[in-house]
């Protein structure tokens, strides 16, 4: 039997993101040696200030828990509503990896109140003044429908949510990244779906391709005042938020919390300026791509490019 249109089209959509996976011979999907916070790595989180927001979802929880296994010592919790099982959480996973108590602080964030973020960024300054690393945990992703069959308002609100909650975060933090980060590190969730095109998913998917610029427009913007950004496609899971996702492609979302927390704790754990501006992915085996720096560089890689 012939292939359908849609049918072919999500099976090209499969091989773009394998590609794109495929970037480092090894890939994963659960943690391993080198990451590992629940071993013994080699390097730690200790006296590291993060925030992320959207703390209480699938992604955020694994990583507020990796760093503070890891040994943060502040760790900020972005989130729209109080969530006492995840400051417990945290701190549990800071006894874990036989590290003291952080500073765990809940800012109550809804991306769809600036007047919110702007509260929880003067509240971080006032409790903290300091903050290194900031995760730009923003997501919504409406269901996979055609363009003309879609409701507008879930359809605009990725745009809300992907684009101005990460523009409204960074125009609140940053101030505070800037004048009292050490790492001054700036992380944007994106996705693999930024360089992929899934029927029914144009709203998603070309947000995420916008954060991945947005990124890079950063560092235009305050690379010389010492600002790290890039953005992080930060898991193939199937969340709350990916239920959304057609239902044949829940097969592939087989990443552990694991390994995204212990990613995103290992690349949070020192500034890593050769970075800047470029996309990266947790599937992707972290020595290996270490060791890719210098051509990395040399090739200007993992950034969006017109091929002419």
């Amino acid at each position: 039997m012939a292939q359908s249109g849609k049918d072919f089209s999500l099976s090209q959509a499969y091989k773009m993101s394998q590609a794109v996976k495929n970037f480092t011979q090894t890939t994963h999907h659960d943690t391993y040696p080198a990451i590992d916070t629940r071993g013994s790595p080699g390097w730690d989180c200790k006296g590291k200030a993060m925030l992320i927001t959207g703390a209480n979802g699938g992604v955020g929880r694994a990583v507020v828990q990796a760093y503070a296994r890891a040994g943060a010592s502040h760790i900020g919790l972005g989130v729209r509503r109080d969530v006492p099982d995840l400051i417990g959480a945290v701190k549990a996973a800071a006894a874990e990896g036989g590290h003291p108590e952080p500073t765990v602080t809940v800012l109550l964030i809804d991306l769809d109140d600036r007047a919110s973020i702007s509260a929880a960024a003067e509240q971080l300054d006032r409790e903290w003044g300091r903050l290194d690393i900031l995760i730009s945990n923003a997501g919504f992703l409406p269901p996979f429908v055609p363009l003309l069959e879609g409701n507008e308002d879930d359809y605009w609100h990725a745009w809300e949510i992907n684009i101005r909650g990460t523009y409204w975060t960074a125009k609140a933090f940053l101030p505070l990244l800037l004048r009292c980060g050490g790492d001054k590190t700036f992380v944007a969730i994106t996705s693999l779906g930024a360089h992929i095109l899934t029927p029914g998913a144009s709203s998603y998917q070309t947000t995420k391709f916008a954060v991945v610029r947005f990124a890079e427009f950063l560092m235009a913007d305050y690379g010389d005042q010492g600002l790290l950004a890039y953005s992080m496609h930060p898991a193939s899971m199937l969340t709350e938020l990916a239920k959304n996702i057609p239902s044949g492609m829940h097969q592939h979302l087989n990443d552990t919390p694991e390994l995204v927390g212990d990613t995103f704790a290992f690349l949070g754990s020192k500034r890593r300026d050769w970075l800047a501006g470029r996309f990266v992915a947790v599937c992707w085996d972290m020595p290996e791509l270490m060791a890719r720096e210098k051509e990395i560089v040399e090739k200007d890689a993992l950034k969006f490019r017109m091929v002419m």
